[in-house]
């Protein structure tokens, strides 16, 4: 008791110099844990969860393909992939064993007519030349649609498509061209067939749609071509598009549909493989695989890669320069204690007596400081790393501590303070008492 007393004493007559302790071993703490945690759920992001996911693949012209593009052109069409082409793909991944499952969009543009027409792009040109001021695009699955390159959208009035009846003339029309037409959910409309301005086709308004992203450049209001612009796309299950006639293996020109199969397999692993497997078919060299499901994922994580790499940085930083300034403060606590430590020798103190204070007036404040930063980590941790990670499609818990993280900082924090509070002791321990009278008769003249 008397050894607590007096380590006691000595740290509120440099108050101070104790609360900088406090501060700085409670700051260390709460900073563990949140880079921790931080760094524990990046590693799961880019670790486990990316290798695990169900991937989604797609073979579609590559970037140097797509920028040679004619829009106007009919011959564009001989880009496309046809059945025969993606079961070649499909063979060669069922020879090699690799199980997938499969969705498919078809796509094709259609003229707009007296009653129902298109929001204008910036070029004008024959529909003879376009096949039509609007497209019309089919999804065999909602798998399909959800995979929709010209982003996501969701429903503001009306139905969703009905991918497993025998609905024949429902689409989904843009709120955009909804307003330009005044269309109703329920409201006929009617397009013109792209290769005979003579053949005209009804549909019905099932769905008034709105786009939930940003449009992909080139296919939103900067489209040159009426039929680029996203907004005048209409949607229909794939049973409407090939009831009406719109997927013929006589069709040419236009009146091509634009085929994009979407494969589904099981890990990042079977992905790679199946790029490998499609290459190693024969694809054409204009044409390349990718993942959009991985590009979504991948786009979603980044805010975590971002943060992990500002906060691996800035704990390296707080352990060091905390280190630092804790022994530095330690060390002045023991500064100028030698008359201290030999008066309480003289009179008969032993040196582990007074070794056991410095190394209370070391691990005081620092057990205090690692008790109140693991308090404040643990209960800030998850609040702090959702409001870092606002406006990113990640989670309010993708941030948060387990029992792993909590143990391993306090069991470091703990050595951490055992070891300033050794070298407190050391003070007395080592001092050497051959001249302890010299040195006091010194210091007393």
């Amino acid at each position: 008791m008397f050894v607590l007393k007096n380590a006691w004493s000595a740290l509120m007559h440099h108050l101070w110099r104790t609360l900088s302790i406090v501060i700085v071993a409670a700051l260390i703490a709460s900073a563990s844990l949140f880079g921790l945690a931080v760094r524990q759920a990046n590693t799961a992001a880019h670790g486990t969860a990316y290798a695990s996911q169900q991937v989604s693949a797609v073979i579609r012209p590559s970037a140097a393909t797509m920028a040679k593009r004619n829009g106007a052109d009919p011959a564009w069409t001989k880009n496309y992939l046809s059945w025969n082409d993606y079961t070649t793909y499909a063979t060669a991944a069922q020879t090699a064993q690799l199980q997938f499952t499969y969705s498919f969009t078809e796509s094709l543009p259609v003229r707009q007519s007296a009653s129902f027409t298109a929001i204008p792009g910036s070029a004008k040109p024959d529909p003879k030349a376009t096949g039509g001021e609007l497209t019309l695009r089919s999804f065999y699955t909602k798998d399909a649609a959800a995979a929709n390159d010209l982003g996501t959208y969701k429903i503001v009035a009306g139905k969703q498509l009905d991918y497993a009846g025998q609905d024949k003339t429902g689409v989904l029309v843009s709120q955009q061209v909804a307003a330009r037409n005044k269309l109703k959910v329920g409201s006929e409309l009617k397009v013109g067939d792209p290769s005979d301005a003579a053949k005209s086709y009804a549909f019905k308004v099932r769905g008034i749609y709105s786009y939930t992203g940003d449009a992909p450049k080139g296919y939103g209001s900067d489209a040159k071509l009426a039929k680029d612009n996203r907004e005048n796309v209409l949607y229909s299950s794939y049973y409407a598009f090939g009831s009406n006639g719109f997927e013929s293996s006589t069709a040419k020109n236009w009146s091509v549909p634009d085929l994009n199969i979407m494969f589904q397999v099981s890990g990042v692993s079977d992905y790679n493989k199946f790029v490998k497997i499609v290459k190693a078919a024969k694809l054409p060299s204009t044409h390349t695989v990718s993942s959009p499901s991985l590009e979504a994922y991948n786009r979603k994580i980044a805010p975590l890669g971002s943060l992990n790499t500002k906060t691996d940085l800035l704990l390296y930083i707080a352990w060091i320069a905390g280190a630092v300034l804790l022994l530095a403060l330690v060390g002045l606590a023991m500064r100028k204690r030698r008359d201290e430590i030999s008066t309480a020798l003289i009179v008969g103190v032993t040196k582990p007596r007074i070794g056991w204070q410095l190394m209370l007036e070391a691990l005081l404040p620092t057990l205090l400081g690692l008790a109140i930063g693991m308090l404040a980590g643990g209960f800030g941790t998850k609040p702090l790393g959702t409001a870092l990670l606002k406006g990113s499609d990640l989670g309010a818990g993708t941030i948060n501590l387990n029992a792993g993280i909590i143990w391993k900082v306090l069991g470091l924090g703990l050595c951490a303070c055992l070891a300033l509070g050794i070298i407190a002791s050391l003070r007395a321990l080592l001092l050497r008492t051959g001249n302890l009278f010299e040195a006091r008769k010194e210091a007393t003249r």
